[in-house]
């Protein structure tokens, strides 16, 4: 058996973890973390100090990355997480599993909301309004080349497409049709469970899991068209496990999966007067390689894109938006003012990540729009 690798205190890990680079805090660290999950003592962490513990980490993975035991804070956060679940928890569980009902009401709500309460608050109805927003007018016109025949997809619309910006989903399907995509029978899928994992509910991870599976299999197989980096990082994360040990079928899963930007950069772009003088594109966290929703936006923008920031996190965070909603803040503010710091107002943040959409949005000046890249085509 393989011994368990272990933290050897390098401290590469905050080179690159967000909450390290904004605050100075080290105990924020994944290497502050190992250690105290570490210590020997006979009854392990006091129960206070693990709740801390394991309540503080945007979940972005930068530190696996850096790490040369590729050890993984977010891992390590999201079981103790499961191990010490709480209230917050809980809310964050019925905000993830009945959206239809309770995200129009808490954007009614927020709209009493003074923005002097405390987080989350305070920034409670700025982040509603960005979750529900409208898109801007259109100034792209993409045609997509002619790629498929007759073979059968369908559309993870992930939770904010679902149930808050359908105009994204309705925008994707109609590319869809303009690939040649058949769309398979409609369906309905669940939380593609990235969140739930995060969280530490992986109960609700792993049932998640299962009714995706078994909704694909229902429907033969097809491809499925995501439009949002975390979704596509939630999905490709399920396990061989997910599929009851049938190799042949997760490798199926797997090569079905397919990023809508990756389908529509070879097409055809028309640009619109309308088109802004500046545009910036945020590098979500989980952007997959290669990152093909910048190559469509480097193609749609050309040189009205400013340099790319490929180290930014946007500090949504999951569920820290209620454990730790000031940390959060605090990260998406200085995310926010490093991307536009050299920008104009009127300038456009695109991005293909539905939380950055809302965080970014949330905590961005007036100024500047935030939005989906699927909401400046028309």
């Amino acid at each position: 058996m393989a011994t368990p690798k272990a933290c050897v205190q390098c401290g590469k890990c905050l080179d690159v973890c967000p909450l390290f680079k904004v605050t100075g805090r080290e105990e924020l660290t994944p290497r502050a973390k190992f250690f105290l999950d570490g210590l020997d003592s006979p009854d392990g962490l006091s129960e206070k100090d693990f709740k801390s513990l394991a309540g503080l980490c945007l979940g972005c993975g930068r530190c696996e990355e850096n790490c040369p035991q590729n050890m993984s804070g977010p891992k390590l956060v999201s079981a103790l997480r499961s191990k010490s679940k709480d209230f917050k928890q809980t809310c964050w569980d019925l905000w993830l599993s009945h959206p239809g009902f309770i995200w129009p009401l808490a954007a009614a709500l927020s709209k009493f909301s003074p923005e002097s309460l405390p987080e989350p608050i305070g920034s409670s109805k700025k982040r509603m309004k960005s979750l529900f927003a409208k898109s801007p007018d259109s100034w792209a016109k993409l045609t997509p080349d002619l790629k498929f025949e007759d073979r059968k997809a369908l559309l993870f619309k992930g939770c904010v497409g679902n149930y808050a910006r359908e105009d994204w989903a309705i925008k994707a399907e109609r590319f869809m049709d303009g690939l040649g995509l058949v769309r398979a029978p409609e369906c309905d899928f669940a939380c593609c469970g990235s969140s739930y994992g995060s969280a530490g509910l992986l109960d609700r991870q792993a049932k998640a899991h299962k009714f995706n599976v078994d909704t694909w299999k229902a429907v033969d197989c097809p491809l499925l068209i995501i439009f949002c980096t975390t979704c596509l990082k939630g999905l490709k994360e399920y396990s061989l496990d997910d599929f009851g040990g049938d190799e042949d079928l997760f490798d199926k899963w797997q090569s079905s999966l397919m990023p809508l930007s990756s389908l529509l950069v070879d097409g055809d772009i028309t640009i619109l007067e309308n088109r802004p003088n500046q545009v910036i594109y945020h590098k979500p966290c989980h952007a997959p390689v290669p990152d093909y929703d910048l190559q469509l936006i480097e193609k749609i923008t050309e040189d009205r894109l400013l340099p790319v920031q490929k180290d930014l996190c946007c500090g949504f965070g999951g569920v820290m938006q209620l454990g730790a909603p000031d940390l959060s803040k605090q990260v998406g503010e200085s995310c926010a003012e490093t991307l536009t710091k050299n920008a104009h107002a009127g300038a456009q943040i695109l991005t293909g990540c539905s939380a950055c959409v809302i965080q970014l949005a949330t905590h961005t000046k007036n100024d500047f729009f935030t939005g989906h890249w699927l909401d400046i085509l028309e």
